[in-house]
C-alpha cells in the first residue's frame, strides 16, 4: 500500500520553521557538503507514525489519524538522524514526548533568532577557564541562547575562522589548582592578547558597540577580565545560575535585592591601605583575614536583610544595584580617603559581581585593587588591578 503524500503546505511549514536545518544535529540541508551545490537533502520524519500500527514507529500513540501529516507532527531531519530515531533500538529513547520537546525548543529558537534585528547585535566574548580543576559548559550555542533569551539581541561571533568570536581559553595554562604567581601572570597575558589586539582592532573598525561577556575562571581572573573591557561600549554581564543550570538570566518575580556598606569601626582618613570584603554569595569572617590586613580600615558590602547565597544575584536589576553600591563606595573613597593607594579585596561573590568589580574600577581615580584568592584555606594576594 502506497504511503500517503504529505501536503505541500505542511512540507513548507516544516522547512521554514526548522530554518532549513536538521532539528537534531543542526546540519544545513539545502547544500551539499562535498560539492556545495544546492540540494534538498532533508527528510520529513513523523513524530507519531503515519500509520496506527505497531510497525509504524511510535504509530500506536493516540494522535488522531487526520493530524499525523500536519507540520506539528513532522520534523525536518537529515537522513542519518531520521533512520536512527525510527530504529527499534531507539524507540524507547526517542519517544513521542522527547521528540515533541526537541521540535518545540528548536523551532522556538529559530523563530526568536529570525525575529531579531542584526542592527541590535552584540559581540559575544567568552572567557573559559577552570576553578579547582572544574569546568562548565560555555559553548557558542550556550552563549547565543542566553543572549537571545535574556536581551533579545542578535548574538555576533566575529573575527574567527570558525565563527567562534572572542574566545579567551585559559584551560591549557598550567598551575590552576595551586594558583601561583606564574599562573596568574600567564592568564593575564592571555586575556590581554585577545582584548588588546582582537578587540582593539574591532573597535578601530567601529564594529563593536555592545558586548555580552561570559566568563568562568578563578575569581581574581574574573575581576581582571572585567577591568580590561573598554568603557567605549556597553557591556552586559552573564553568569551561570545554580538554580536553573543556565547562563540565561532567570525570569523571576522576586524583588530586587539591595546591598549595604558597613564602614570601618574607626575612621582612618590617612591610611594608605584598606580592605574591602564582599559577602555576596558567602560570608568571609574578620578572623579569616591575613595577619597583615587585620588592623587596616575595613569596609564590607553585603545583602540587606538577605542571607548571602550563590543565587542572591539572580536578576539584572539586582546586579545593577550591586554595581551602584560598589561605585558609590569607590567614589566615597576617592573623595574622603585621598591617601588610600591600595584596596585589598577579599570576596565571596558570583561570576557577574566579580566581572563587575573589575569593570567599575577606574585606574585614574580609584586606589589600586589587590585581589585575593583562597587556596588551601588561606587568602593570598593573586593579582593587582591598577
Amino acid at each position: 500500500m502506497a504511503r500517503k503524500s504529505i501536503p505541500d503546505v505542511e512540507r513548507l511549514k516544516v522547512w521554514v520553521r526548522a530554518g532549513g536545518r536538521c532539528e537534531l544535529c543542526g546540519t544545513y540541508l539545502l547544500e551539499g557538503k562535498l560539492t556545495y551545490q544546492d540540494f534538498t537533502l532533508g527528510e520529513l520524519a513523523h513524530i507519531v507514525g503515519q500509520d496506527a500500527t505497531p510497525k509504524s514507529p511510535r504509530g500506536m500513540d493516540p494522535l488522531p489519524k487526520d493530524q499525523r501529516d500536519l507540520a506539528d507532527n513532522l520534523m525536518l531531519l537529515c537522513r542519518g538522524e531520521h533512520n536512527e530515531i525510527d530504529r527499534k533500538g531507539s524507540l524507547d529513547v526517542m519517544t513521542v514526548e522527547r521528540l515533541r520537546r526537541i521540535k518545540r525548543d528548536r523551532e522556538e529558537w529559530i523563530r526568536r533568532l529570525t525575529a531579531l534585528n542584526p542592527e541590535t547585535g552584540t559581540v559575544v566574548i567568552r572567557l573559559i577557564g577552570q576553578v579547582r580543576g572544574q569546568e562548565v559548559e560555555l559553548t557558542k550555542p550556550t552563549a547565543a541562547e542566553a543572549v537571545i533569551r535574556s536581551e533579545e539581541r542578535f548574538p555576533d561571533f566575529p573575527l574567527s575562522l570558525h565563527g567562534d568570536g572572542f574566545e579567551i581559553d585559559l584551560r591549557r595554562i598550567p598551575g590552576e589548582k595551586a594558583g601561583g604567581p606564574a599562573y596568574w601572570e600567564q592568564c593575564q597575558q592571555q586575556i590581554d592578547r585577545v582584548l588588546e589586539h582582537k578587540l582593539a582592532e574591532a573597535l578601530r573598525e567601529d564594529s563593536v558597540h555592545h558586548v555580552s561577556a561570559f566568563a568562568f575562571a578563578r575569581l581574581p581572573l574574573l575581576a581582571y577580565f572585567g577591568s580590561r573591557l573598554d568603557d567605549t561600549f556597553t557591556v552586559s554581564i552573564y553568569q551561570r545560575h545554580r538554580s536553573t543550570e543556565s547562563w540565561s538570566w532567570p525570569d523571576t518575580t522576586d524583588p530586587m535585592v539591595r546591598f549595604v556598606t558597613e564602614p570601618p569601626l574607626s575612621p582612618a582618613p590617612d591610611a594608605s591601605d584598606g580592605v574591602l570584603i564582599l559577602n555576596i554569595s558567602g560570608s568571609i569572617q574578620a578572623e579569616e583575614l591575613p595577619q597583615q590586613l587585620a588592623l587596616l580600615p575595613r569596609w564590607t558590602i553585603h545583602p540587606h536583610d538577605v542571607t548571602p547565597s550563590v543565587d542572591v544575584i539572580n536578576s539584572v536589576p539586582t546586579l545593577n544595584e550591586f554595581t551602584s553600591v560598589l561605585r558609590q563606595l569607590l567614589s566615597e573613597l576617592e573623595a574622603n580617603h585621598k591617601n588610600l593607594r591600595r584596596l585589598h579585596i577579599l570576596a565571596a561573590i558570583p561570576i557577574s559581581a566579580a566581572v563587575t568589580l573589575g569593570r567599575v574600577h577606574d585606574a585614574n581615580v580609584h586606589p589600586d585593587l589587590v585581589i585575593y584568592d583562597r587556596t588551601a584555606g588561606q587568602y593570598t594576594a593573586a593579582l593587582r588591578i591598577s
